[in-house]
């Protein structure tokens, strides 16, 4: 089953989300296996120079032989062989900083957009390649991105494992100015439109299980995201790294 993928907003919560795959005990019942979780962190806001701020969010996974269908999405696995994996995505994109929560900013609601595409992981050995394009579906953006990773992971013990991704997300104009910018229809209360070029965003993470039961497993996640000249010179955008903390427990039934 192909793992999360870095999106800009989610950072940490996705690490932590992928990291599942490879937590031992995840219970099997009827050819499914389900699990739930519950994060907490910390994440500074691109829009705010001040201290990160704090938030908790659930989470669930429900997986098959070729489907997932969890928080991050629908997965189905449309070919599949012990080291490629193609998929179609039906994936949520949510707005992690939202900049209604910064003074001035109040009319730049975000919605939850729905995006469609396709995505691939290729794995060698310990090595993982993934890539994945999605287009918005919505209505919400009408935008699109393309993000593309390579990761590994090293089960240090039968309880213990450790990963980490470089990645890097592609937007076009579109997406890059819903997410950093501020389009006509929000423009107004002091706020003049500004369009975002389109943008390739890197982003780094670690993150680490610890099998506490056969059920029950405590993760944890660090992730950055490096904000290019084209989004750091929208005058809504006011540092150009974005940085979460995550921790979080699983539970396999």
């Amino acid at each position: 089953m192909l793992p999360q993928t870095f999106r800009p907003g989610f950072g940490a919560a996705l690490l932590l989300a992928g990291a599942f795959h490879f937590v031992p005990g995840a219970a099997q019942a009827d050819g499914l296996r389900y699990s739930i979780g519950i994060y907490a962190g910390a994440m500074s806001s691109p829009f705010d120079s001040g201290d990160a701020d704090g938030f908790a969010a659930p989470d669930f996974l429900i997986e098959g032989e070729r489907f997932s269908l969890g928080t991050s999405g629908l997965t189905y696995d449309l070919f599949q062989n012990d080291s490629v994996t193609l998929s179609a995505r039906l994936a949520p994109r949510f707005v992690m900083a939202d900049p209604t929560d910064v003074p001035g900013l109040e009319r730049l609601k975000k919605d939850i957009a729905v995006e469609a595409g396709l995505a691939a992981t290729l794995t060698y050995g310990q090595v993982e390649l993934g890539m994945e394009a999605l287009k918005d579906v919505s209505d919400t953006h009408d935008g699109a991105a393309v993000s593309a990773f390579v990761g590994t992971r090293v089960q240090v013990s039968d309880r213990f494992g450790i990963g980490a991704r470089v990645g890097a997300t592609w937007m076009d104009q579109k997406l890059a100015t819903y997410t950093y910018g501020v389009r006509p229809s929000e423009a107004g209360g002091g706020l003049a439109a500004y369009a975002v070029k389109e943008s390739v965003i890197p982003s780094v993470g670690i993150d680490a299980s610890f099998a506490l039961t056969d059920h029950a497993t405590l993760v944890g996640g660090l992730s950055a995201e490096f904000l290019p000249d084209s989004v750091t010179a929208s005058p809504i955008v006011k540092r150009d790294a974005v940085v979460s903390a995550t921790l979080g427990l699983r539970y396999a039934f």
